[in-house]
């Protein structure tokens, strides 16, 4: 913030001349805020008005440069004296607006010159959460489907195997029973010799 001191003394910031002193060394204080809000301050003793009204002493009060300050009604302010810093503001954003403009369109140009557009990333899809619990309720239950019916195939194959074993097992046990049965029989049956033919003489 910048403070301006006003009045006889030479030390002051904006020194006014009366020979009457009816101005004080020190009549009055202007506060100038950098965004450019004013406040002035009464500090004299025969009063500082603003607009023709007398203010209280050491109290801050809003200024405009479109005000009318009097001290002592024997001098007025001089804005002339005091600088325009919301001037300033103003011509600097106006200034940055402007550059932040060049430089977009600068390189919009470049970019439409040459062909290098920048890629457009995809909108986002919207999908409706039913749709998304139905399909998932769809996969898991395809799922369930192809483990029962890969759970079959694994069942029918193991059952086939072991009948298969098992077929194998009882052929070699039939094959193995069997002359052990025909022996068996020509021991309980002795050999029946044939009769010899007799010969008859004559």
């Amino acid at each position: 913030m910048k403070v301006y001191s006003i009045g006889r003394d030479a030390a002051c910031n904006i020194v006014i001349d009366d020979n009457s002193d009816v101005i004080s060394r020190r009549h009055a204080i202007l506060n100038v805020a950098p965004s450019g809000k004013m406040t002035i301050v009464d500090q004299s003793h025969n009063g500082t008005y603003v607009n023709g009204i007398r203010i209280s002493s050491n109290v801050p009060v809003p200024v405009t440069r479109k005000d009318n300050i009097s001290f002592a009604h024997v001098a007025r302010l001089d804005w002339n004296q005091i600088p325009n810093t919301s001037g300033a503001i103003v011509r600097w954003s106006i200034i940055g607006v402007i550059a932040v403009l060049l430089v977009a369109g600068g390189a919009w140009g470049f970019f439409t010159w040459f062909g290098s557009e920048a890629p457009e990333e995809p909108a986002p899809v919207a999908v409706d959460s039913t749709e998304t619990i139905n399909e998932q309720q769809r996969i898991a239950e395809q799922e369930r489907i192809n483990d029962s019916i890969a759970k079959h195939v694994q069942d029918s194959i193991e059952k086939a195997q072991k009948e298969a074993a098992e077929k194998a097992a009882s052929k070699k046990n039939v094959k193995k029973a069997e002359p052990k049965k025909d022996n068996a029989k020509e021991k309980a049956e002795p050999k029946k010799e044939e009769p010899k033919p007799t010969r008859v003489r004559g």
